[in-house]
């Protein structure tokens, strides 16, 4: 694996962050997850079978001996220890400012956070950490467990190191990747999704 990462953190398990979490764990990564919804568990549960069901459907290959997913109260005790932290919590930019300058607080210096937001930049988000080299926008499409695109954008302070690594990260998790020169609205898939929809419907 890309720097030996055999353990990731998603904070926020929805249908995103839940998605990340079991693409990971059938790639053989562990998984620490923080999401305060009494529900989160079970979803998650749900999601990783609904997941090995779908690969099963789709590959004759065998699958890798999955990681554990571990679920935590706290995020402190999420992300300590952990180089690869993707952020999933829903797209309120004050939250995602909260949450992430919480990361950024309690993270090691060395660690990669992303964000999967699909639309917040990330000089919203950014502006209170102390460490913006290595925050950037890891940005999936739905279910992350099937689809293997992952648009990379970094802010200002985002180092090209940083995106570098988290390119390599993602690739070791079955992933092809889109590195943004610079950040604008909706991306570029999202955008050429517009336009075939707009095409299709018009």
């Amino acid at each position: 694996m890309s720097e030996e990462i055999k353990k990731a953190t998603i904070i926020g398990g929805g249908v995103i962050g839940g998605g990340w979490a079991a693409r990971l764990v059938l790639n053989g990564i562990d998984v620490n997850v923080f999401d305060p919804s009494e529900e989160a568990e079970q979803n998650l549960v749900e999601m990783l079978s609904n997941a090995q069901k779908a690969y099963s459907k789709l590959t004759m290959a065998p699958l890798l001996k999955p990681g554990k997913m571990q679920f935590v109260n706290t995020i402190e005790a999420a992300v300590q220890g952990i180089m690869f932290i993707q952020e999933s919590v829903p797209e309120n930019p004050d939250l995602k400012r909260n949450v992430l300058e919480e990361i950024d607080n309690y993270a090691s210096e060395q660690a990669l956070i992303c964000s999967s937001t699909s639309g917040i930049k990330t000089l919203q988000t950014a502006s209170g950490m102390k460490n913006p080299q290595r925050f950037m926008v890891g940005h999936p499409f739905n279910p992350v467990y099937l689809l293997p695109l992952v648009e990379i954008c970094g802010g200002e302070k985002t180092s090209m190191e940083s995106k570098q690594r988290a390119a390599e990260f993602y690739h070791e998790i079955g992933m092809k990747t889109l590195i943004l020169r610079k950040e604008i609205d909706a991306f570029i898939a999202d955008r050429l999704q517009e336009a075939v929809w707009r095409e299709g419907f018009g």
